[in-house]
């Protein structure tokens, strides 16, 4: 059994409900028989996993108890085309209200926020730095979901993810004009939600995630399962 898999077993006995505290890397490490290195490394792949979630300052923290079970069961690793497929267009179309939701809600200071991050992605698209790119499009998309109202809506996109490094290959493998053109959705759904333009928002994010689509398609024979 890997390290890792030993300190999510031990996580799993916890029975811990979303949002609970995770024991001390000292007291994990005691109680899995490991090394405190080796159970913070273990614990940095399952934050990746979108099993946990750090908060600066007070330690870990269960994240999700689906991602949890999904895990447990060896779930979360299994993927295909197919199912970066339906993820998508399941992402997709939640994401697309939550967009419309955001543009009502958003606050001055989140718009700014928004804004920041969008130069800071131009840059990165410039320098074809892949990691910023993904880094920079996630702190986007979670700026847009901190002010949508319904939060059942955000919980299912917690919840229904793509692991980074098959985003960060597709953007590795995408040719500059692609690169360019998702950019440049970011831009226009800013401006969306800058003018307040409900269905605006909606459809640029439809548009978005459709195209994110299309380079998964034309780049899946790339990507190693």
């Amino acid at each position: 059994m890997s390290v890792v898999d030993t300190v999510l077993e031990e996580i799993g006995e916890l029975e811990l409900v979303e949002g609970s505290r995770l024991p001390s890397e000292r007291k994990l490490a005691e109680k899995c028989a490991i090394s405190r290195s080796s159970v913070r490394t273990a614990l940095k792949e399952l934050q990746s996993r979108r099993v946990l979630a750090v908060r600066q300052g007070s330690g870990y923290f269960l994240s999700s108890g689906f991602a949890l079970q999904q895990a447990l069961g060896g779930k979360d690793l299994e993927w295909d085309m197919d199912r970066i497929k339906q993820v998508l267009a399941a992402r997709g179309f939640v994401a697309a209200h939550v967009a419309e939701m955001s543009s009502r809600n958003m606050t001055a200071v989140q718009l700014e926020g928004l804004e920041d991050c969008l130069v800071d992605l131009g840059k990165a698209i410039i320098s074809v730095d892949i990691h910023a790119i993904e880094l920079l499009h996630g702190r986007f998309i979670n700026i847009i979901q901190g002010s949508c109202s319904n939060r059942e809506f955000i919980r299912m996109l917690n919840e229904v993810r793509i692991p980074s490094h098959y985003i960060i290959n597709i953007l590795r493998m995408a040719e500059g004009e692609e690169r360019n053109a998702f950019f440049s959705w970011h831009v226009n759904l800013f401006q969306a939600i800058k003018k307040k333009n409900h269905s605006l928002a909606r459809e640029v994010s439809e548009r978005m995630s459709e195209s994110f689509l299309k380079l998964f398609t034309k780049y899946s024979h790339f990507i190693e399962f």
